[in-house]
């Protein structure tokens, strides 16, 4: 005796995978191909729990929304900004009555070379007036014996002891030949160059002779710093 089993079509029925049916089944309509979503531009949560929120509160925005989140924090920012605005006025009135009543407290004056430069007055405000004006300047420098060469260049900052910050500068001196030169036996032997040449090059000297073993050096040096002590007389080459 033979038993024959009728096929169902499917295990589940259209009332089962229909969302507004009583007998909607989640599972089913996940894997049926039946399914048809009513609304098709429906927002979108990433919980159960965040659509029931969002229900109770409309702050709560759905997936994809992030223009109007951007919208809100501007918002937000321009409230408290407004808020902020309307204390300090209020804080302002409330206490302006007791201004005139509080210490006085005073500012702290910055003291440097510039601000000193500023106030300079007397033989300095000449200096003053090569650095506002970027006058070419000629300085007679001195050595431990006498006079050691001229400084042809331009005055950047000086203070009252005579300090010159130069730029631009060419410097002139004499000395003697090389065998005429007494080296003090404590130097040795000059020191080879090394990579402090590479960083920043040692000025090329240029060696003229001008008789009677005396050799006239020139050499240019984008910037120098001369102390006053070395300062024998400053010229103003240029008005």
């Amino acid at each position: 005796m033979s038993v024959t089993i009728k096929k169902e079509d499917s295990p589940s029925s259209d009332s089962e995978v229909i969302p507004s049916s009583s007998r909607f089944d989640p599972m089913q309509a996940l894997y049926s191909d039946k399914v048809v979503v009513p609304v098709r531009n429906a927002p979108m949560y990433e919980t159960v729990r965040q659509f029931e929120d969002a229900q109770k509160n409309k702050e709560i925005l759905a997936v994809g929304e992030s223009e109007l989140v951007r919208k809100r924090e501007q918002e937000k920012e321009t409230k408290r900004l407004e808020k902020e605005k309307l204390v300090e006025e209020k804080n302002r009135q409330r206490f302006a009555q007791y201004r005139d009543l509080l210490p006085e407290r005073r500012q702290r004056r910055v003291v440097n070379v510039l601000t000193r430069i500023d106030r300079t007055i007397g033989p300095l405000s000449a200096l003053k007036d090569c650095v506002d004006n970027r006058l070419r300047l000629k300085i007679v420098t001195r050595n431990a014996t006498g006079i050691r060469g001229e400084l042809h260049a331009t005055l950047v900052a000086f203070d009252k002891q005579w300090n010159l910050a130069l730029c631009d500068v060419l410097e002139v001196w004499r000395r003697k030949a090389v065998k005429k030169r007494k080296i003090p036996p404590c130097l040795g032997t000059p020191v080879a160059k090394g990579t402090a040449a590479k960083t920043s090059p040692v000025p090329i000297v240029t060696e003229t002779p001008l008789g009677g073993g005396v050799w006239e050096c020139t050499r240019h040096i984008p910037q120098m710093l001369v102390r006053g002590e070395h300062v024998v007389l400053v010229n103003i080459v240029e008005r």
